[in-house]
């Protein structure tokens, strides 16, 4: 028997807390282009009794990529969750769910990254373990939680080799990487305050 295929409508109640968490939480969620982003629900079928996925996160690839940069559509990333689950959920756990998969964002447009735990340390930080189970979770858009920022997962360390610290100087001539011992300053002690000098 053929599988159904899925139908999908724009969730916009979820496009407007993605924009507002961007706004309200650009420490954590800093790599975060509202723009870029599309919510779709699916609006045919229920989430399977055996996923625990609430939702997903993915960038566009491919041919759904290419087609969106023809048609000038800004898209980058869709985040999937089905509408039976949107309808049934508080306003807190749809925050806290289309939060989640924000803080998937990378630096790198089109790049996610992955659990740091079996969820985000930065939300299991203040939210708990069990956070959308939580009759108290709060609302992040109602109440600014104050969130660890040295637990943000897209964060590149400061001493990783791969990190770019711009202290490399270009070759204009070809435009690759050279490495030059940084100028030796001299300061002339015996020259007068009253010297002019270029500054």
């Amino acid at each position: 028997m053929a599988q159904q295929e899925k139908l999908y409508e724009k969730v916009p109640e979820a496009e407007t807390i993605v924009t507002n968490l961007a706004a309200k939480y650009t420490d954590v969620l800093w790599a975060v282009r509202p723009n870029m982003i599309e919510v779709l629900g699916i609006t045919n079928k229920e989430r399977p009794k055996s996923s625990n996925k609430l939702a997903a996160i993915s960038p566009l690839k491919g041919a759904t990529k290419a087609l969106m940069q023809i048609n000038n559509v800004n898209t980058r990333y869709l985040i999937e969750l089905y509408y039976s689950d949107w309808n049934d959920w508080s306003m807190a756990q749809k925050v806290a769910v289309i939060f989640h998969e924000l803080v998937h964002i990378a630096d790198e447009v089109g790049k996610t990254v992955k659990h740091d735990v079996e969820d985000f340390r930065i939300m299991v930080d203040k939210l708990g373990v069990e956070w959308f189970h939580d009759p108290d979770l709060p609302n992040l858009l109602d109440k600014k939680i104050e969130f660890n920022l040295n637990l943000r997962p897209n964060v590149p360390d400061v001493d990783d080799p791969k990190l770019d610290t711009g202290d490399e100087i270009i070759d204009d001539d070809n435009d690759t990487a050279v490495d030059k011992e940084p100028e030796e300053i001299i300061i002339d002690e015996d020259k007068d305050e009253d010297d002019e000098g270029p500054f």
